[in-house]
């Protein structure tokens, strides 16, 4: 009977440290950027960067991760690392989405193409010491690693990449 309250009161202590808010261990950071600014933040091992030229508009963060952005031609980029992943999207048009989330996870997104940033999209998602690609100067989409998701509008791509295995 003791193994088995040792057992419980282990288990309810390791749940607790989860769902209990703790120190923060980094500053969260911001980027934002338009007409032909370049914003760079750094703060430890998080940091973002934001570029564009006098038509784009990229937008960055890192939550205690990278996130990078470029944005040309009336792209519209998105990159967010969080939790040690690394975030990097660039287009030259259409709108590159790029996440990493978790130690070591990548995310890449890079688009070239033309017209409004809704005609396409780009999204590479990663998690947990993954990685996720898109791109479009290539036609292709990569997923490696137990959580990876990426998604090409242009040509309908996509892959899946989780524990039990690989989707395309």
């Amino acid at each position: 009977m003791k193994l088995i309250s040792a057992v419980g009161v282990a288990s309810a202590a390791a749940g607790a440290s989860f769902l209990l808010p703790g120190p923060a261990t980094a500053a969260d950071v911001h980027c934002a950027s338009d007409s032909g600014l370049d914003i760079t933040v750094i703060d430890g091992r998080t940091a973002c960067r934001a570029v564009t030229d006098t038509i784009g508009q990229a937008r960055a963060a890192g939550f205690d991760g990278v996130g990078y952005a470029n944005a040309t031609l009336g792209a519209v980029a998105l990159g967010i690392g969080a939790a040690g992943g690394v975030g990097a999207s660039e287009g030259s048009g259409g709108m590159p989405i790029a996440i990493g989330l978790g130690p070591d996870a990548i995310a890449l997104t890079a688009l070239s193409g033309t017209g409004p940033p809704g005609d396409t999209l780009g999204i590479a998602i990663a998690v947990n010491g993954s990685r996720a690609q898109v791109s479009s100067a290539e036609n292709t989409v990569v997923c490696l690693g137990s959580g990876a998701f990426a998604w090409n509008s242009a040509t309908g791509a996509s892959c899946l990449a989780t524990p039990f295995g690989l989707r395309a």
